[in-house]
């Protein structure tokens, strides 16, 4: 908090500034010649008025000039204002938090208008992005903190509206272009510089009798950089799940009173190369003729993204753990694991990739129909769509693993080369980012060869997880706006206006999801010996050495090759297979031959350097002849998993009643109650695999052990309904001159993300022991509810300077969690619970063992009472013995049976999202903006959030409390200097550590982190500027921790970004 205080102390000399300064100024105030503002100040003057006109509670940002924004960003500028702070992906502001709640709980909308959204997997409820909208057309933007009717619903924290620029209102051949160079700090692979152009160009005047206006804007943005951190590290509680072996030494201070710890799951750094491309381009047009002026407008914007890169390290999870350090927190924050076993670990060298493209296009056509002096109607409608298709990235990036293959060539079967295994693997997170450290050994044939280190000859493929989906939302929006002025003071004279309208908005999301995982060769899970590295040419490797890599005190390694060659080698070095997995050769059971999908592999693999000649590797071993065989990892997405169509309708009615009057001293009031109704319906289709049946057989088989679930595809729908009633009332108080205050309550919803509402039904692994898990989302999830209060104090003392202070309250109900019941789905029954079951009891356990002991007992030690009950129900014959609702198994012919009938329903655990918690969210805002008459200026203010709602780090069952993401304190300084040549900005912004959410085991958090961008622009005439701007040039980085601060969930280095260029104003 010393930080939060310092940035408090910052404000209160100005604010005593303030209250000197205020009796010279109102004595001063008729000598002083009248100035007209431009650039920076200007921009804070017009933010002042749209937050001083406003009944409510607002802050705003407005643009400097025609095309030019305060920021290239509109989220970077945002976070300027009190209350907000920014999310940032890859170093760019791409999202807001508003009062501490994330960019899910805040509402977006361009022109009044709801936008649809296909945010990424990791942001996830309805999100914007605000990269897809290019600032040069953007006139204002308005943060609206407190509730209006007229608004669209949907913002819980807030509701941000981008106001763009409309021809009528600007001057004829206003515009402007902007062309600016970017380097990023820590690009490596990429291009060093690389270009963003934003442009605005309009055009008005007269036609017959008329006036109209167009205007067209855009940008091209590109952007390359390298991302460097760690991987997303699980903390494994013992008390879930516990793999280290009972004689480990254990040196521990643990203070837990249950004694539980918690242990890495792996330790990688990863190396990831980035790729960005936005493209943005709106368009308006406008024709006024007497009372009526329609606008027709377009928006289309893009982004593409093109990741590649390494993330080399360990798996851990307390496997073959000899020693470990467990800390008085639990955590195991040292251990050595001494890998003398014959195998040894794996070193896992994964390369990592994801591309994708979002599109966006939105058609509008607005009425704005002055019908009598006092009656005004608006009548707009919009079609819009938003799209992505590709690899959606974050913890969904598609990754081949290349690992060691731990062979020492005995007999040269079946290849005669050798690969080093991995031994000695220590961690040490004594830092932040941890430190990893291993030896190895390589023998040939019984020699040590006296490798210390892997190279290229020891690393081949293994395993590959490939993901691809592909996102749509439409949405078409009505919207009838009225506006009733009473002039002639009717009912009471203190009734202003009174706004009033219809709205009707259709959203239809449609997703479809692949995920595909295919291997190489490898023995088993978790054994290192794989024969591929023998096939993968050395020289496509290539080793690169970092001596204390991202701070963690040790000298690290790992391979690359391009992406092209990954691709190729992934599947041609990993066919090493006979087709047949049956005839106990042990070392290829797995490859593009006899494991991956048809689909995904080919037969075109030819030497480049002789005609129609297969390329020189081989299907079993190196004996054998030449295949032209190889697998296509490019696209291998496998089978469509899921098909999901959510179509969700809102219809409503709002009103506002605007009141102003004077009371005797002269102070004005004035006030605003609002009401708006909504009804929603939700349908929720997919195409998904739904169990149908349990079966039965013996032991291990085709469906599971001893038992199994039947799946077959289906289509269900889920259904789901709301209705709101949501009032709301603004109050200001002008009590003495430029002295307000605001009151404001309300009530505000938040819808769930689209695809919590999805009905695609997911499994968890059969078994006789226990319930199986069906989870699904849930199309009768109710919105977030959250009754506020608002007060607010604001003084305006002098022209663009005011001071504020801002008390909120937010009392959350129907927040999500994860709903838990037991009952019957999809009319499946239960075959162990059935009358053929019937000998499936304990005592049973050991007949099938005794049975077979005139055969050697080979069912001893695995079989139990099921395998017993079974037999007996095929007759003894191991076949279906003339029995219906059986069949035999695809693997061993071995009696399948199924339920049917005659057995009882099948009771699952069924989970789904549904409106379990409640909770309190309340803070302080305070805020100074001070123009000095010395072409100076300065902003500062600080957010503080309180409240119920942070997570508790102690609980083992992390996941099932309640708590609120994404809220914490803030604080802003920013100083500025500008006069007719010069104008330059340096912005400081301190984020507080919020929650941010949860992994499968932990509550998560984001540390505190503090940032430093300024801004430089030089005038060289009236229409020509030059500028450089630089965004975190204090280089800090982003850091996530699982519980405390010592278990690292993430660590991120994105390093400082620097621009420069030139604008020409037309």
């Amino acid at each position: 908090m010393n930080r939060y205080l310092l940035s408090f102390l910052l404000i209160l000399p100005i604010s005593f500034y303030i209250v000197a300064q205020e009796n010279n100024e109102e004595i001063a105030e008729s000598e002083v010649e009248e100035v007209v503002v431009s650039g920076i100040r200007s921009s804070l003057v017009d933010a002042i008025e749209i937050k001083r006109e406003n009944v409510g509670v607002v802050d705003a940002i407005t643009a400097e000039d025609i095309g030019k924004f305060a920021d290239r960003n509109i989220a970077e500028a945002l976070s300027r204002l009190v209350g907000v702070t920014t999310n940032r992906d890859n170093g760019e502001s791409t999202s807001v938090t508003v009062r501490g709640l994330g960019p899910e709980f805040n509402l977006v909308t361009l022109n009044g208008r709801s936008m649809p959204t296909v945010p990424p997997l990791w942001v996830g409820g309805r999100s914007f992005d605000f990269g897809d909208i290019s600032s040069s057309g953007v006139a204002a933007v308005e943060v609206y903190k407190s509730a209006n009717a007229i608004l669209p619903s949907g913002g819980l924290g807030s509701t941000i509206n981008m106001v763009t620029t409309k021809p009528l209102n600007a001057k004829d051949g206003d515009g402007g272009i902007s062309v600016r160079v970017m380097n990023h700090s820590k690009v490596e692979t990429g291009d060093d510089y690389t270009p963003e152009v934003d442009f605005v160009y309009i055009r008005n005047g007269e036609f017959n009798g008329g006036r109209w206006g167009a205007s067209v804007s855009g940008s091209h943005h590109e952007m390359d950089n390298r991302e460097t951190g760690t991987n997303e590290i699980t903390w494994i509680p013992s008390a879930t799940i516990n793999n280290v072996p009972g004689n480990a030494v254990v040196t521990s201070s643990n203070a837990r009173a249950d004694n539980a710890f918690f242990y890495p799951n792996a330790l990688k750094y990863k190396a990831m190369d980035n790729e960005r491309v936005r493209k943005n381009l709106q368009t308006t047009l406008q024709y006024e003729m007497g009372n009526v002026v329609a606008t027709l407008d377009y928006t289309l914007s893009s982004v593409s993204t093109d990741q590649y890169g390494v993330q080399a390290g360990t798996y851990l999870a307390g496997w073959d753990t000899t020693s470990m350090t467990v800390n008085q927190n639990g955590a195991v924050v040292a251990g050595f694991v001494n890998g003398t076993y014959f195998d040894g670990g794996i070193f896992q060298n994964d390369f990592m990739w994801a591309e994708g493209k979002t599109n966006n296009k939105s058609l509008g056509i607005n009425f704005d129909i002055q019908l009598t002096d006092n009656f005004n109607l608006v009548l707009d409608y919009h079609d819009s769509s938003a799209g992505f298709k590709g690899n959606p990235g974050g913890s969904a990036t598609s990754s081949a693993t290349f690992g060691n293959g731990c062979w020492a060539a005995w007999d040269w079967y079946p290849v005669n080369v050798a690969s080093a295994c991995f031994r000695d693997r220590s961690f040490d997170f004594s830092n932040k980012v941890g430190s990893l450290s291993w030896g190895v050994d390589k023998n040939f044939q019984g020699a040590n060869t006296g490798a210390t280190e892997f190279d290229e000859s020891d690393i081949g493929p293994r395993e590959a997880y490939i993901n691809y989906q592909d996102r749509s939302s439409e949405l078409d929006q009505l919207q009838i706006i009225g506006s009733w002025d009473n002039v002639e003071g009717m009912f009471t004279e203190s009734l202003v206006s009174i706004d009033f309208g219809y709205s009707e908005q259709e959203t239809s999301f449609h997703s479809q999801k692949w995920f595909n995982y295919v291997r190489t060769g490898h023995v088993a899970d978790g054994n290192p010996v794989n024969m591929t590295y023998a096939f993968l040419p050395d020289e496509v490797l290539n080793k690169v050495t970092k001596n204390n890599f991202l701070g963690s005190g040790n000298p690290f390694y790992y391979f690359t090759m391009t992406q092209e060659d990954m691709f190729y080698w992934f599947g041609r070095a990993g066919f090493i297979g006979d087709l047949n997995t049956g005839d106990g050769t042990w070392w290829n059971a797995y490859g593009p031959g006899s494991d991956w999908p048809a689909a995904c592999y080919r037969n075109d693999a030819y030497n480049e350097f002789a005609s129609n000649y297969p390329n020189g590797l081989v299907a079993t071993s190196i004996y054998d002849a030449p295949t032209s065989n190889w697998g296509e990892l490019d696209g291998c997405y496998g089978d469509r998993d899921s098909n999901s169509f959510i179509k969700e309708t809102i219809e409503t009615l709002f009103v506002n009643f605007n009141f102003e009057t004077v009371t005797e001293k002269g102070q004005l009031v004035r006030a605003q109650l609002g009401l708006r109704y909504e009804e929603e319906d939700r349908a929720s289709t997919s195409d998904t695999l739904a169990p149908t049946n349990t079966v039965w057989s013996l032991g291990a088989f085709a469906y599971g052990d001893k038992v199994g679930l039947i799946t077959a595809p289906t289509s269900y729908t889920g259904y789901g309904s709301s209705d709101y009633l949501l009032p709301s009332f603004n109050m200001s108080f002008e009590y003495a001159e430029n002295k307000v205050v605001k009151v404001a309550l309300s009530k505000t919803i938040s819808r769930p993300a689209l695809e919590q509402m999805d009905t695609a039904v997911t499994s968890s692994v059969f078994s006789y022991l226990y319930p199986t898990t069906l989870s699904t989302g849930n199309p009768d999830l109710e919105p977030y509810e959250s009754t506020n209060i608002d007060l607010a104090y604001e003084y305006y003392y002098k022209e663009g300077s005011y001071a504020a202070i801002n008390y909120f309250r937010k009392e959350i109900d129907g927040y999500h969690g994860a709903g838990f019941v037991q009952g019957p789905f999809n009319g499946v029954t239960d075959i162990t619970q059935g009358p053929r079951a019937a000998l499936a009891v304990p005592t049973n356990d050991d007949a099938l063992c005794q049975w077979t002991a005139s055969q050697g007992y080979w069912a001893c030690g695995w079989s139990n009472a099921y395998d017993w009950a079974w037999l007996v129900n095929t007759g003894y014959t191991f076949g279906c013995n003339g029995q219906s609702d059986c069949f035999a198994d695809p693997g061993n012919g071995n009696a399948v049976f199924q339920s049917n009938s005659g057995d009882p329903l099948y009771i699952f655990n069924l989970a789904q999202p549904i409106n379990q918690y409640d909770g309190t969210l309340d803070g302080w805002e305070f805020a100074v903006q001070h123009l000095f008459d010395n072409d100076w200026g300065v902003v500062a203010n600080v957010t503080l959030v309180g409240g119920d709602t942070n997570a508790d780090p102690y609980p083992i069952e992390a996941p099932e409390q309640f708590a609120l993401p994404g809220f914490g304190d803030a604080a802003n300084f920013a100083v500025f200097y500008e006069n007719e040549k010069i104008s330059a900005r340096v912005a400081y912004n301190l984020t507080g550590e919020y929650f941010t959410g949860y992994d499968q085991y932990n509550p998560l958090w984001v540390t505190e982190r503090e940032q430093v961008d300024f801004n430089a622009t030089y005038n060289v005439n009236d229409s020509t500027a030059v500028f450089v701007e630089g965004i975190n040039v204090t280089d800090e980085d982003v850091l996530l921790y699982s519980r405390y601060e010592e278990m690292t969930f993430l660590y991120q280095d994105h390093g400082p970004i620097y621009k420069v260029g030139f604008r020409v104003k037309f």
